[in-house]
């Protein structure tokens, strides 16, 4: 059997020949194909002026339907995409504008996500998500404990985050009724525009997105844990806690999608502490102690604790 194998294996290869590949109808009609699509392409790009009226197909501003950008953000993201790099007009012939976009887009901080770039006779379509801000991240004496400098103990610098960590202007921040992120000694941040590296700021930059609501309409001030290990790598991790300022503290303990298996989820949370003020009323305005809604009801624990009985260093709110 093994020997009539090889017999047949043989007979194959016997009828395969380089002359035979070459002049075989299939091999002739890729070939032929390729030549074709490459000749056409190239005589676009030489003559494409004498085919068609080219102002017709000139890319302007009016012709790029474009997500509206953030009134905070800058550049222009419609001039970056008409700037091109040989000097010449814009035209939506042009077989990299797609790709070409793409890049740019890529390159452009507040640009979050991309979900398509599409161009037409119209024109150019990009439909992207830009970063929102969603909490501000404290740098005080407060989170700074016994490191903050001496000369600015009542300044406070806040500087913003979007719902995945990362780092934004400063200068978009002013004004805004957000949150604030009050973690004890944050990692040092890189750069405008990179994730911040401390896991704890992620975290509560989701609990701030999971509000479909400004926390400021339910009374609460910041979002904090005690956790001071930035990676949480230690075996006694921290609950968050959202503070109101009044002295009334939620328990809310794990990021959404973080949930421990006695956790009900962000969703259910956030409707135990719209139950407590549509109840109480805004919660910066009572003290009602501690709550916890881990598990999805709002359950008084008692008075709010700032001192610390094991002695490990803790943010003290006021």
């Amino acid at each position: 059997m093994p020997k009539h194998n090889k017999d047949i294996l043989d007979r194959l290869l016997a009828g395969i020949s380089i002359r035979g590949t070459l002049v075989h109808p299939t091999t002739l009609f890729i070939f032929a194909t390729s030549i074709l699509i490459g000749s056409a392409i190239f005589l676009w790009e030489r003559h494409q002026e004498t085919i068609v009226n080219l102002e017709e197909f000139s890319l302007t501003q009016e012709k790029i339907l474009l997500t509206p950008q953030p009134h905070w953000s800058k550049p222009n993201l419609k001039e970056m995409v008409l700037d091109q790099p040989n000097g010449k007009q814009a035209s939506i012939l042009d077989t990299e504008l797609v790709p070409r976009t793409a890049g740019i887009m890529k390159q452009v901080g507040f640009v979050e996500q991309i979900n398509s770039i599409e161009k037409s006779k119209a024109g150019l379509n990009i439909d992207v998500i830009y970063r929102q801000p969603v909490a501000l991240v404290e740098l005080s004496a407060v989170t700074m404990q016994n490191k903050w400098p001496a000369e600015q103990m009542n300044r406070t610098v806040l500087l913003p985050v979007d719902r995945n960590g990362v780092l934004m202007p400063e200068s978009i921040g002013a004004n805004l009724s957000l949150p604030w992120i009050a973690v004890l000694f944050p990692s040092q941040f890189e750069a405008t525009w990179d994730q911040w590296p401390d896991e704890r700021i992620h975290d509560a930059a989701a609990i701030s997105s999971a509000f479909k609501r400004p926390l400021s309409e339910l009374g609460i001030q910041r979002i904090t844990t005690n956790q001071v290990d930035s990676n949480k790598s230690n075996l006694s991790p921290k609950p968050f806690e959202l503070y109101s300022g009044s002295g009334t503290r939620i328990v809310w303990g794990n990021a959404p999608g973080k949930e421990v298996e006695s956790e009900v989820s962000a969703i259910k949370k956030i409707r135990a502490i719209e139950a407590v003020v549509a109840q109480y009323g805004l919660l910066n305005e009572i003290d009602l102690g501690r709550i916890d809604v881990r598990s999805g009801k709002a359950i008084s624990t008692g008075v709010s604790k700032t001192a610390s009985k094991s002695g490990e260093p803790r943010l003290e709110l006021k």
